[in-house]
């Protein structure tokens, strides 16, 4: 491809005005309206009762791509299936395998959708100036899926190639074999995905990179190549008594154990994880410095309260080690559909039985609260009832339930320092502070505080929930140096030497990625920086993601040595796995580009392929 005409493709065909990104935004719009959700069965009230079978959204992209002129696209037979699509060229050219997901992330709302401006999130709704749209998957990753096709379809119609009709002379013009895998497994953890690789082996073989349009730019417009990745490990995780006579009751030893989970300085407590995290070096310190950031825009994506303290100091480098090379913990404990998120406000509910004096009561509370607020967390403390006295403990650290890959590390999360507050007012014999136990009529058996957990909103009240059982989920992000299944040992390990006494642990583990990390010495690692910049008119920088894309490790372990290339087809303020989910088009547009140059000098990578 012509230098000349890949400026035509540039300034004319990709913009966000041209009849071909309408044409496929058409696309971006039909998928949104598609629910394609991996999980969040009964999320609200008149929801759904059992999980897409992805089968629509399956049958769309297919669609999609056999319109773009695809020679061949299939469907595999599988309970999570993928969609595989090619056009070879030669065994003289190189192989490029493209991914990107299709289904999404629960709503993380009720049926009035009231988070999402009261407009269905199946219902792409564009800005005043048309610079993002706002959908359920509109960022992850349906705008990956549509970018890929956008840039093969720009491609394709430059060298002549239309729907049905591949002839060999317009084929050979194409620069490399293209390869598309579309999964519908990434939200709930790729867990299928290798065997599937394995079962279509004549499909995987011979790739030699793999351009991955499912990650983050460090800011909008501004383009990242991501070499590493957090892993992920969560667990189920319920307390149950042993029998009627124990000391405390089973919510609070559930929040006890939870607080074992970190520090004091809000560190991962698990010396096994923590200590396997791969040293950031001097280098890469420096690295991150000179990524286009800054420390009130990574708050801000976070959704941060402007008095929450961070966990770490105050500088860029600090905050992106924390939030891409350091393992941590997060935790959601009650009954609720959730994606991966931090939920930015935390609440409880205490039950104190025959105490004097109410109101003195609560005012040493509040004092003992205050104290621990270390991160000076938004605290409310309100008195529910008098007799017994029950009182709501709630603590909002943002505005927002922010992405627990994307912005944890750096950023307090709430129901872990509400978990150490309780672990501090009630001790493992039912004990209480000192300055509420002088409040104490009597230390009967009965007279044990009761604690339930709340579904707490952002505007600081909270509701109890229906099912009472004390029930966690409890996920680490695994920092590179630590591998999935000894990081998924250690932590059942711990949470089995921390359980209270008298109470007994029923574990279900879900989800689980290994972190991931590459080199970059391979000639194809600076043609793609190069095409970032081209493609967004702005200088790439090697970036990281804090959050798990469990096919990029997995695929890396299936296929042996291929090149992974990360592109961000969308931004930091997109909110994935949040209300109010979007798409920002300067990003989309920069990373379709970034792709058409990458291939139009893909052979400057891989001069000899069939080496």
């Amino acid at each position: 491809m012509k230098s000349k005409s890949l400026g035509f493709l540039y300034a004319e065909v990709i913009r966000p005005d041209s009849e071909l990104v309408q044409k496929h935004l058409k696309t971006l719009t039909q998928m949104v309206r598609i629910d394609s959700r991996s999980f969040g069965v009964n999320e609200f009230e008149g929801d759904r009762t059992t999980p897409s079978d992805m089968r629509e959204i399956l049958e769309c992209a297919r669609d999609y791509l056999l319109e773009i002129g695809l020679s061949e696209v299939k469907i595999n037979n599988a309970r999570f299936p993928i969609l595989m699509a090619e056009t070879f060229v030669s065994e003289e050219k190189p192989t490029v395998l493209f991914y990107a997901h299709l289904d999404k992330q629960p709503y993380m709302d009720d049926g009035r959708f009231k988070k999402w401006g009261g407009t269905p999130p199946t219902q792409l709704r564009w800005n005043e100036d048309r610079s993002r749209a706002y959908g359920r998957g509109a960022a992850d990753d349906l705008s990956g899926v549509v970018s890929i096709g956008m840039a093969i379809d720009a491609i394709f119609k430059h060298v002549g190639i239309k729907t049905g009709e591949n002839p060999k002379e317009k084929i050979s013009q194409l620069p490399c074999n293209i390869k598309i895998i579309y999964e519908t497994e990434e939200e709930s953890g790729s867990h299928s995905l290798i065997d599937q690789i394995h079962e279509n082996e004549e499909f995987f073989k011979g790739i030699h990179c793999v351009v991955i349009t499912d990650v983050v730019n460090p800011a909008q417009g501004k383009p990242g190549l991501t070499t590493s990745l957090r892993g992920i490990i969560q667990m189920d995780v319920t307390v149950k008594a042993e029998r009627e006579d124990v000391a405390i009751d089973e919510q609070t030893a559930l929040y006890k154990l939870l607080a074992t989970l970190i520090r004091a300085d809000h560190s991962l407590g698990i010396p096994k994880i923590s200590n396997a995290d791969r040293q950031v070096t001097d280098a890469e310190r420096e690295g991150y410095k000179r990524v286009p950031t800054s420390v009130s825009a990574l708050k801000k994506t976070a959704g941060l309260l402007p008095n929450t303290r961070l966990t770490v100091s105050e500088d860029i480098p600090s905050m992106l080690i924390a939030q891409l090379r350091t393992s941590f913990a997060n935790v959601r404990p009650g009954h609720r559909v959730t994606g991966s998120v931090i939920l930015g406000v935390a609440g409880a509910r205490l039950t104190f039985p025959d105490i004097r004096d109410s109101k003195e009561f609560k005012g040493r509370l509040e004092k003992i609260l205050t104290e621990q607020n270390r991160y000076n967390l938004e605290l409310k403390i309100k008195i529910i009832s008098e007799k017994p006295l029950s009182i709501d403990v709630i603590l909002r650290s943002a505005e927002k339930d922010p992405h627990s890959g994307v912005n944890g590390g750096p950023v307090p999360v709430a129901e872990l320092q509400l978990a150490r507050m309780i672990d501090d007012l009630i001790s493992s014999d039912g004990q209480w502070h000192p300055q509420l136990e002088q409040l104490r009529i009597a230390e009967e058996e009965t007279n044990r505080v009761q604690v339930q957990a709340l579904r707490a909103d952002h505007d600081l009240t909270g509701q109890l929930f229906e099912e009472k059982s004390a029930r966690s989920w409890v996920e680490i992000r695994l920092a590179p140096g630590n591998n999935e299944v000894q990081a998924e040992a250690a932590l059942r390990s711990h949470l089995e030497k921390n359980i209270p006494p008298g109470v007994e642990l029923d574990i279900k583990p879900d989800k689980g990625a290994s972190p991931w990390m590459t080199e970059i010495a391979h000639p194809v690692f600076p043609l793609i920086l190069d095409s970032l910049e081209k493609g967004f008119g702005e200088k790439a920088c090697l970036y990281g993601c804090g959050g798990t894309i469990p096919f990029v490790a997995k695929l890396m372990q299936a296929l042996g040595n291929v090149h992974p290339l990360c592109l961000g087809a969308y931004d930091p303020d997109c909110r994935m796995h949040e209300p109010g989910e979007s798409l920002s088009m300067p990003d989309l547009m920069g990373c379709t580009r970034a792709i058409i140059y990458f291939l139009s000098r893909i052979d400057e990578g891989y001069r000899n392929p069939a080496a």
